[in-house]
């Protein structure tokens, strides 16, 4: 029901624009990290916005988020979707910078972005910015919240671009379960409500317009003392604090209450029931679900995170590995969801083999007999006292994150915390409290249950209303109840051991830092890179090993063989490497176009440890018969299931699957995979390391002799039995012919979609800055055309596309209603359009583009993750400076206005270096690929004619 407010729009702008300003006083009593530099203070306007603001200066960009206290949640019943087209429309003008376009264009055009979400409870706005445009951006921000327009010209076009949203997810797996899920919550439960609206919800009803609706549920939703807001900036605190002060005092303050959920999720005498929800994508899962009290005021106590830490472990002895050896499930997860400040969810998750899925109940058994031995055992507090350990380390060497990402989840949190803990209230355990875990335990039981199972082929006799999905849901029977309750623990289920990778030495290192990595002698068929770097001031590193072998991808048969493998050793090294995770020390073994690469990266201290089991197992575990038919399965459904993804995704992979050599696509791999056995995978295993060549990098808090001691272990395992073979990076075709080339995907998906590719003509850095500097110049306009005035898609960007070190731009849509030739079409259009704009340039305007360019590449790195993951890319690309960057930014300053000119108007004009990947409904009659040359059939002979980019 749609309640009418007292106050017309208009009168609250104009009192808005009436409040006057008044002495504010910060608070910088905020607890931090010691490894924290940033300055912080908060305080609460006159209005009663609550604000936090963070003095950095060092930061390359500002940024701000405002979250408000209200989401779907709390859509008036006439208009579901209605708090989610508000965040749409919100961006389109105010009454200072009415263009639709006008925020977005100075946040793009000065090396920014900016983006919004809205959740059940919550909608946050947000965006970062060159550091020294922060206070104009901040005036164009916080005017949205003052005095946006809602102009009726762009109802009905926002209201497409919501419906293209909504008609974009319509097969997301993900959706569509949520909505099942939704469709058995309580009658009353706010929850229920329809989120994202379309063009069945937000339409005019007969006594309210739906833009009448609209700036009602603003007026009486939207008020001050529901918001809170976070700015970064370079600028000191005072000046930040007078810029949010003037900007954002003029928001109405209308006092109202915060939304309090207090409906259970679930009708009396719901549970125990079983939901089950037919999937689009070939996967399983089974999920177990509690509704609990919320467990936000015991954060010091964390009784959730503790069970969920012993339920979800994955070591020896644990749940997981009991129903692995079963070949019952894969992966397993727990921990608390969907929590309303009243009631939570705690979750155990998993996903299923297909003999996981035929004895489901066998699977919950094991579940509940776990459960059970936690009961049955004295809770050990050994296991609160690693999770309090790990979480001081965490905070004491607490890294930075971009500015973006830390902003957003900052103005979220200050609504659950005080600003004073906001920092140190998620790290703090406190106490630990035997008999609150005790109190949550007890509440997982059986008729406290829903189980909802998620797989391909169910028997459902319901659907739900927007998003199509079948279920179906009964009770769950007596009999299963009663079994549940007296299951008992097999002798393979067992608590977790100590962990031992937790670090015993956080010392930093006292050598000299490394500017850019060195260059180490090496045993041949080595490059080994060592950099002490401790500028971040934790005790972290990350070393990198790629093996590479001259069979890992030279057929489709070995390069399926190598996924296979890396999936096999990872499944071979869970029990072990688990506790490590837990303790900040990961691993990842993943397949790459010349071999496989394992990082470990985190605490230093018992890297060497977990780097010599690993290279071990690697080269020396036992490949499992029954683990082999599992993971088999796995990829095979992970292939299939590349067609269920959303038509401009299997666009532009279909782009990479073309012009990347060497390469094969889904429908190749699954023909290879179904006709490798065990022996021949053991066979390949074998193959894969005769022949092998490495590279290694050892970055961060490690001193040059443990980074030798590290690659002697490669060496040892890797090296020493193999023979030495030098292996080619991968190469990209060079789209040679005179005319564009062009292919249809046939996908069963109602939106059609269009990714247009123009490739560069050289790797020249001058050519690469050429087209990162033609994406900035007209990436905002193209948005803006496409998605804003055509009402085309809602997916609509273009984006710079180099492919290894070959350049080039992507042009992406994805719609509902128009046709793949229209899309086309438009696109076309625009981009000659935008020739005499590109000529007609001023200098201030080019000037500008370039500056957002390099302020993105100039953005400095947050922590050692980020510096050795560009390190790594470097090494790969064999840029011995580690300056690519540098090099970018040169060639950008070198362009000029005149260059720049002649490059957009040839480039536009040239064909032959252009790929239009189409993808069109298989019922579609619709047929783009006439306007082209004809292609693309990698076996036919105008395509096998091209030759590799090696300019």
């Amino acid at each position: 029901m749609i309640y009418r407010t007292l106050l017309a729009f208009g009168t609250l702008f104009l009192l808005a624009l009436s409040a006057t300003s008044s002495a504010i006083e910060l608070n910088f009593d905020i607890e931090k990290s010691p490894n924290d530099k940033r300055e912080y203070a908060s305080f609460t306007l006159e209005n009663k916005l609550d604000v936090l603001i963070i003095s950095d200066k060092e930061a390359d960009k500002g940024a701000a988020s405002l979250d408000i206290k209200v989401g779907s949640s709390h859509d008036p019943i006439e208009f579901p979707g209605l708090a989610h087209f508000l965040e749409h429309m919100l961006f389109l003008g105010t009454h200072k910078y009415p263009e639709p376009d006008a925020y977005q264009k100075f946040i793009s055009e000065h090396g920014g972005g900016h983006n919004a979400y809205t959740s059940l409870e919550h909608t946050n706005y947000f965006f970062d910015v060159s550091a020294e445009y922060l206070e104009p951006a901040l005036d164009r921000f916080s005017q949205q919240f003052t005095a946006p327009l809602f102009n009726a010209d762009y109802v009905q076009r926002e209201v497409n671009a919501v419906h293209s949203e909504y008609s974009s997810k319509i097969q997301d797996d993900g959706r569509r379960y949520l909505e099942s899920f939704k469709a058995i919550l309580n009658p009353d439960h706010p929850y229920k409500k329809f989120a994202v609206g379309n063009l069945e919800t937000l339409v005019d009803q007969p006594d309210i317009t739906l833009r009448e609706a609209l700036l009602e549920f603003y007026d009486m939703q939207y008020t001050a003392n529901r918001m809170k807001l976070t700015v970064l900036g370079k600028e000191d605190l005072e000046t930040l604090s007078s810029w949010v002060e003037e900007k954002f005092s003029s928001i109405a303050n209308k006092n109202l209450p915060e939304h309090k959920t207090t409906t259970p999720f679930f009708s009396g005498g719901f549970l125990p029931a079983k939901i089950q929800v037919k999937s689009i994508k070939d996967t399983r899962s089974i999920s177990l679900s509690f509704p609990v009290p919320t467990s936000r005021p015991y954060i010091n106590t964390q009784p959730l995170g503790y069970i969920a830490n012993l339920i979800g472990h994955e070591g020896k002895g644990s749940l997981l590995s009991s129903l692995k050896k079963k070949q019952l499930v894969d992966t397993l997860s727990a921990g608390p969801q969907f929590d309303t400040d009243n009631q939570g969810m705690f979750i155990i998750s998993m996903s299923l083999t297909e003999t996981g899925l035929k004895q489901q109940d066998e699977v919950i058994n094991a579940v509940f007999a776990y459960i059970n031995l936690l009961k049955q055992n004295d809770l050990n507090e050994m296991y609160f006292t690693e999770q309090k350990q790990l979480s001081e380390i965490a905070f004491k060497f607490q890294e930075k994150v971009p500015a973006l990402s830390y902003v957003r989840s900052l103005s979220s949190a200050l609504h659950e915390f005080s600003a004073q803990d906001i920092l140190s209230a998620p790290y703090k355990l406190n106490k630990f409290d035997k008999e609150l875990i005790s109190d949550y335990l007890h509440l997982l039981t059986p008729d406290n249950l829903l189980v909802s199972v998620k797989a391909k082929d169910l028997e459902t006799d319901q659907e739900t209303q927007w998003f199509k999905a079948p279920y179906s849901v009964k009770s769950l029977s007596v009999s299963l109840v009663n079994q549940l309750k007296k299951a008992e623990a097999s002798k393979d289920l067992a608590l977790p051991e100590p962990n031992n990778f937790i670090p015993s030495n956080t010392e930093l290192s006292k050598a000299e830092n490394n500017p850019i990595p060195v260059l180490l002698s090496a045993p041949k068929g080595m490059e080994l890179w060592h950099a002490t770097d401790t500028e971040f001031g934790t005790p972290k590193s990350t070393f990198f090993v790629s093996i590479r072998s001259p069979h890992a991808v030279d057929t489709v048969e070995h390069l399926v063989m190598t996924q296979l493998l890396v999936s096999m050793l990872t499944d071979n090294l869970v029990e072990f490497s688990y506790p490590a995770y837990l303790a900040g020390l990961s691993y990842d073994l993943y397949k790459h176009l010349r071999g496989v690469t394992l990082k470990i990266a985190g605490y230093n201290d018992k890297q060497d440890v977990l780097l010599e089991t690993i290279l071990k197992k690697i080269k020396h575990s036992e490949l499992r018969d029954e683990r082999f038919e599992n993971i088999k399965e796995r990829l095979k459904r992970s292939l299939e299931n590349e067609k269920e993804r959303k038509p401009f995704q299997q666009a532009i992979t279909a782009i990479q699957d073309d012009i990347l050599s060497p390469s094969w696509n889904s429908e190749e791999k699954l023909v290879a995979l179904e006709k490798i056995s065990i022996e021949q995978l053991r066979e390949f295993k074998n193959l894969f390391f005769s022949t092998v060549d490495t590279a290694v990098l050892s970055n961060g808090n490690v001193e040059q002799d443990k980074t030798e001691k590290m690659a002697k272990l490669v060496e040892k395992h890797i090296l020493e039995p193999a023979k030495i073979q030098s292996v080619e990076r991968a190469s990209v075709l060079n789209l040679e012919g005179e005319e564009d080339w062009a292919k249809a995907l046939d996908i069963d998906h109602p939106d059609s979609s269009m990714v247009f590719y123009m490739q560069g003509e050289t790797k020249s850095y001058s050519e690469r800055a050429l087209y990162s500097l033609m994406s900035q110049a007209i990436g905002n306009d193209y948005y803006a055309q496409l998605r804003t005035e055509k009402q085309l898609g809602y997916i609509v960007f273009a984006t710079p596309y180099p492919l290894l070190e070959v350049p080039g731009i992507a042009f992406i849509v994805q719609s509902p209603s128009a046709s793949t030739d229209q899309l086309f079409n438009e696109t076309r259009t625009f981009l000659d359009a935008q020739v005499d704009r590109i000529n007609s340039l001023s200098e201030e305007e080019f000037a500008r583009y370039k500056k957002a360019v390099i302020s993105r590449l100039e953005e400095k790195e947050t922590n050692i993750g980020q510096r050795s993951n560009r390190y790594w890319s470097e090494i790969d690309k064999k840029v011995a400076k580690f300056d690519s960057k540098e090099q970018m930014i040169n060639a950008i300053e070198a362009i000029t206005i005149a260059n720049f000119r002649s490059f957009y108007t040839e480039r536009v004009k040239k064909k032959g270096s252009n790929l239009i990947m189409v993808s069109k409904h298989q019922t579609s009659q619709d047929d783009a690929i006439t306007q082209f040359q004809k292609l693309l059939n990698k076996k036919e002979s105008a395509w096998l004619s091209l030759s590799n980019f090696d300019k």
